[in-house]
């Protein structure tokens, strides 16, 4: 949290705190184009977990991210124009390029009213580097204590003594050499010379029964409360709340949030009349923007108190899991917010920074039409190419089925692709005489086969030179990667696939294959492959052209397990199972191709 943001103007504040509350009206600003401004965006490049500060001329904001997932080169953007355009990367220290986590970025005025602006970088040690004329240069990366961290500093505070405190935490790994994952710790260390130097952490909080994590810390607009808002990172619980009334002294036991401020990250600002925006990852298990960037509009006592608020609005869908925003929040003297994060904010596209700027009142505004619905199509059903050879090997399949003289066609990922590979003897034997077209391209995905139909390949087959019977479809392991999507969106991504096979290919029949097992013995990802399948299949039953089958089975040992005889890495197939494969469904096929 930036100090200057937090102690803003509140002339409304006692109107706003006397009126009866109302419930929270859901409000979206995605897609509103206008408001967006791209921070930096480079093609394949990963770029994330931005933080912000806002300089005393009140336009100028620095911003800080990673070239990476949390770790990687610091890179530095100015804007001098309040977030409405901005510079590319700046000069900076060299050892910036060996940072490990999360950079943030404070401004710190010091008892003396000098002021420094203090960058830092996490794990262990935790390391400082200091600017004294707003930025322009910087001292390289330095250790400021013999402990480490995550997301350091989250938070800095201003303390009424002209100290300041800042907040970390930790999993047991990263604070002393050496460490092992154990509790997560949330920790707090003072500043008595502007961030020049730093004491040794306190515990903030301690426990087993949670995971609490990156604080950001608030202040009422009275000065008389702080208020930590804490990630809950195994997902047992939501978010929770810390509040101090003795200037970070000693915190309150944590007590959960409503869902509306289940996320990750909270950073916020005031505006003008008094009203609080929070800015974070939605993680509310339940939320219709669960994965998307959203701010929270209340008042500072509707958080004390446990209350809804007054707003909760999507600034921003995210088209991959839950990879996205670290905000920073800064506010301009005209009352506008520049909320800047990291996200998938194109479908199938590298994630990249960007600013939104809104103002309460535009929210007002917005707040008298009709409410929102979230509808939320997931990346695996949208079409999207991938860049690279990937667009030459599409081109290749076209061509191969333009020649024509294609009764059957396999499409899916590298797996299907294999039969060019470890499968090539079994091709040879049992599909060229059956004139089959493969077009698996490895690393694939749902939505990148649909691009790939709507995009030439579908007209081929479809071509006079071709009497295709039927398709076999085996797609969506790619899909299940982490936490990209859930089985229910593969699934559906599975059946967009075959939906849109039959609209282009509608006297042709599908064979509907279960994604194949992976990994050594039963496990969360081969679980969520199966339910996809079978949720997929469940969609598809009524279409007589469908046959579906799960040929799982045949890869498994009695145990569950996968010899490496069958996949040598668990998820690509061997001649054997190749063989295995074929024998599986040729009598299927057989009769389809008829």
């Amino acid at each position: 949290m930036h100090q200057a943001s937090l102690l803003a103007p509140v002339v409304l504040l006692a109107t706003l705190a006397a009126q009866s509350p109302e419930p929270l009206r859901w409000l979206d600003l995605d897609g509103d184009t206008a408001r967006q401004v791209t921070v930096r965006r480079e093609a394949g490049k990963y770029l994330g977990h931005p933080t912000t500060v806002l300089l005393p001329d009140g336009k100028t904001i620095l911003c800080v991210h990673p070239e990476g997932h949390g770790k990687g080169p610091i890179v530095l953007q100015r804007s001098s124009d309040g977030g409405r355009t901005w510079s590319g990367p700046l000069p900076v220290p060299e050892n910036w390029a060996t940072s490990l986590e999360t950079p943030t970025i404070h401004r710190i005025v010091d008892r003396a009213a000098k002021a420094r602006l203090v960058l830092f970088s996490g794990l262990h040690p935790i390391r400082s580097s200091i600017s004294t004329d707003e930025g322009a240069t910087w001292t390289p990366l330095a250790p400021i204590g013999d402990f480490g961290g995550i997301v350091a500093m989250a938070s800095v505070v201003a303390l009424a003594n002209g100290t300041h405190a800042a907040f970390f935490h930790d999993d047991g790994r990263m604070f002393r050499p050496g460490g092992k994952r154990s509790q997560f710790t949330v920790y707090q260390t003072i500043s008595a010379d502007g961030g020049l130097t730093w004491q040794s952490p306190t515990v903030v909080w301690t426990g087993t029964d949670l995971d609490l994590c990156e604080p950001g810390v608030v202040r009422s607009p009275d000065g008389k409360r702080l208020a930590m808002l804490l990630r809950e990172n195994s997902r047992k619980r939501g978010a929770h709340l810390c509040i101090s009334t003795d200037e970070a002294v000693t915190w309150s036991t944590p007590r959960e949030l409503p869902p509306v401020l289940c996320g990750d990250r909270h950073v916020g600002g005031y505006g003008p009349d008094g009203r609080l925006l929070l800015s974070f990852r939605d993680m509310s298990p339940t939320s219709p923007t669960r994965g998307d960037w959203v701010a929270w509009v209340g008042t500072f006592d509707d958080l004390d108190a446990g209350r809804d608020g007054q707003y909760r609005v999507r600034l921003a869908r995210n088209w991959r899991g839950t990879d996205c925003a670290y905000p920073g929040v800064e506010v301009l003297p005209d009352g506008t917010f520049v909320a800047t994060t990291y996200g998938h904010w194109e479908p199938g596209q590298s994630p990249f920074v960007r600013s939104v700027l809104l103002r309460l009142d535009e929210l007002d505004a917005l707040a008298q039409r009709p409410a929102p619905t979230f509808d939320r199509p997931s990346e695996a059903v949208v079409p999207v190419a991938r860049a690279g050879k990937w667009a030459q090997r599409h081109e290749a399949d076209i061509a191969k089925a333009k020649k024509g003289n294609h009764r059957i066609v396999f499409l899916g990922d590298s797996i299907t692709e294999g039969w060019n590979g470890a499968g090539k003897e079994v091709w040879e034997d049992t599909w060229a005489p059956r004139q089959v077209l493969n077009a698996g391209v490895g690393g694939d995905r749902t939505q990148h086969v649909l691009w790939r139909l709507d995009n030439g390949l579908l007209e081929a087959l479809a071509g006079n030179g071709n009497d295709v019977r039927a398709v076999v479809v085996m797609i969506g392991t790619n899909n299940s990667n982490g936490a990209d999507h859930p089985a229910s969106e593969i699934a559906d991504g599975i059946v967009a696939v075959v939906q849109r096979l039959r609209r282009g290919l509608p006297t042709t029949k599908v064979l509907l294959l279960a994604v194949f097992p992976r990994g050594e013995r039963p496990n969360a990802q081969r679980d969520k492959c199966a339910t996809a399948s079978r949720l997929a299949f469940a969609t598809l039953a009524g279409d007589a052209m469908v046959q579906c089958r799960d040929l799982g089975p045949t890869f498994l040992g009695t145990d569950g397990t996968i010899a490496k005889d069958m996949m040598p890495d668990q998820l690509h197939l061997s001649p054997v199972a190749y063989r295995r494969w074929a024998d599986a469904m040729l009598a299927d096929l057989d009769a389809m191709a008829k």
